[in-house]
């Protein structure tokens, strides 16, 4: 009888990358209408943490995709298209993956920046609220500090002669800014683009990083919540993208079930994991 190996699942699909892209941009563009049109501020609300939501797709998911050479079948096309997924969000595909692989090579060293994101957060404190560190803190502020922050890093490393990294940045947004401004929709960029991605985008990628390896056994965690890897494009199976990084985001659940059906860290969400510290918290 055959069984898969990893090799099997390794592929790329263009029509998959494009249609994941327009799912979520349409998603973005149809909330803020909604919201527009409904014109309430709960409904605002509402639609920025959603809007949050397809920016964590789109600016984690899919930009992570294109780091590891998964989005695309030409390795080029993965920095090139980049103005669909990385620019938006104040990232190129260059600086996220120098940033991204020292935490794939050298997981939980001094060269791997989550032991100092768990720390700045406040999880390694012996006395630690978990429900202030995990919910609170991000909503209240934290988390628009460490988009700040993570900016910053990503800014600082970039290369400001024209047409290298930083100029893309600044002349993208530059022709966003000013597109909006003649047109007098300043307000609707600021309001649903720039508000969803520094305050709720921020904490969609906290509670991220927390799910992912925090207090493991193996070192890193799954989420198999099916809707939330529907919605961010199966950035859940992050146990096995540790395996094998090379294995495109559409393979990952079917994988799953052949490569590690038994991984031993799993859960269905953060409120699930909030409960597997919390009981491993009242037993320490």
């Amino acid at each position: 009888m055959y069984q898969n190996k990893p090799i099997d699942f390794i592929e790329r699909n263009d029509i998959k990358a494009f249609v994941a892209l327009l799912r979520d941009w349409i998603a973005i563009f149809m909330i803020a209408a909604f919201s527009i049109w409904i014109n309430n501020i709960f409904v605002y609300l509402i639609s920025v943490w959603a809007i949050g939501l397809f920016q964590f797709a789109i600016g984690e998911g899919l930009v992570h995709e294109a780091t590891h050479n998964n989005l695309f079948k030409r390795k080029i096309w993965n920095e090139n298209l980049e103005f669909l997924y990385a620019l938006p969000v104040f990232r190129t595909v260059a600086t996220y993956r120098k940033h991204h692989l020292p935490h794939h090579n050298y997981f939980g060293s001094d060269k791997d920046y989550i032991p100092k994101y768990y720390e700045m957060l406040g999880l390694y404190k012996p006395n630690k609220n978990l429900l202030f560190v995990l919910f609170i803190k991000p909503i209240m502020g934290f988390g628009v500090y460490l988009f700040f922050e993570d900016a910053y890093l990503h800014m600082k490393e970039l290369d400001w002669r024209p047409y290298k990294s930083s100029f893309k940045i600044f002349l993208f947004w530059f022709v966003v800014v000013l597109s909006f401004f003649l047109s007098g929709h300043l307000k609707i960029l600021l309001l649903y683009w720039f508000i969803p991605l520094v305050w709720c985008y921020s904490c969609y990628s906290c509670w991220s990083e927390v799910h992912e390896h925090f207090n493991t056994v193996s070192g890193t965690r799954s989420n198999l919540n099916s809707i939330i890897n529907f919605l961010t494009h199966n950035t859940g199976y992050h146990y096995l993208h540790h395996l094998y990084p090379t294995i495109p985001w559409y393979k990952l659940p079917e994988s799953h079930e052949v490569l590690c059906p038994e991984s031993s860290d799993i859960s269905y969400g953060l409120f699930d994991v909030y409960r597997q510290l919390s009981r491993q918290l009242s037993r320490s």
